[in-house]
């Protein structure tokens, strides 16, 4: 078995539960740190046991993995606002009835200052090819349903690697500026086995140093990176924090060769810090030939 059907053996035991949230915010300009404050207040309140398990997450203290990630759906005129929101692993989405429950609570709590509600107008699922499906139930599915979106075999495939949204991998506790394809591969190999099971991990670290030489062996080509900063507002420490990070890409004219399915993890539950109010995620676009 060559290296990528490996990794897609392992991602065919990581499920995620991906769902777009379609609002009505009169009064409050909503962003996800917003939405994602208000949540969790009515989590907190309500469902202890699913804000501790699913929004605060396990692990060490100053290091705890939450269950789920918010984003800001794709444009779209007819459907605005709307946030992504993508509940992690089979034992996050075990919860989903009582999360989707404190986000009605949330509505009625309200927006901003003055706390003005908001109205879930629908919640569809997201389907692997990022399609939407209304009604019916909502079911969790396995990364390694998730196709390669562009045209050709992913491996050798030409393609862009893109941050739109700020991308915060460090090194020793500082940001790293001009990030490399070996830096994007770290994070997505580290992402995908936090959220795997015991069994899956072992297999992910024997496969290791098989996906570091691989990865070196990918002919890149480096955009710049920007500076790009996201602000939220800290309700516990009553203050804005900065979450410093970088937007930019890199070019792979030959394809990214077999670790393209851990491009696919980056795509879905993100990298880096700040990946709960929907930093580091990346996006494959089709590249020069």
């Amino acid at each position: 078995m060559d290296l990528a059907d490996k990794l897609l053996e392992i991602m065919s035991r990581v499920e995620i539960l991906p769902c777009r949230l379609s609002l009505s915010t009169p009064g409050a300009r909503a962003t996800v740190p917003m939405l994602r404050g208000v949540w969790g207040a009515a989590l907190h309140g309500g469902w202890r046991r699913e804000y501790d398990e699913v929004f605060i997450g396990d692990g060490p203290e100053n290091d705890r993995t939450p269950l789920y990630l918010l984003r800001p759906a794709p444009p779209d005129p007819t459907d605005s606002p709307a946030l992504e929101w993508i509940t992690l692993t089979a034992s996050g989405a075990a919860h989903f009835t009582n999360l989707h429950g404190a986000w009605r609570a949330a509505a009625d709590m309200g927006l901003g200052k003055r706390r003005v509600p908001f109205t879930i107008r629908k919640m569809r699922l997201i389907w692997p090819d990022e399609s939407l499906r209304d009604g019916g139930r909502f079911h969790r599915w396995p990364l390694s349903m998730a196709p390669w979106p562009l045209k050709g075999p992913p491996a050798k495939t030409p393609c862009r690697l893109t941050f739109p949204a700020p991308l915060r991998l460090q090194k020793e506790k500082r940001l790293i500026t001009h990030p490399t394809l070996g830096d994007i591969v770290v994070a997505a190999f580290r992402r995908l086995r936090t959220l795997a099971e015991e069994e899956q991990r072992r297999s992910l670290n024997d496969l290791h140093e098989r996906i570091m030489g691989a990865a070196r062996q990918v002919e890149c080509q480096c955009e710049e990176w920007e500076r790009l900063d996201l602000v939220r507002y800290s309700a516990r420490q009553k203050a804005e924090l900065n979450l410093t990070g970088v937007a930019g890409g890199l070019d792979l004219p030959s394809g990214p060769g077999p670790i393209w399915p851990l491009l696919l993890v980056a795509q879905w539950t993100h990298i880096g810090k700040g990946t709960v109010v929907g930093m580091g995620q990346l996006r494959i676009s089709p590249g020069q030939l």
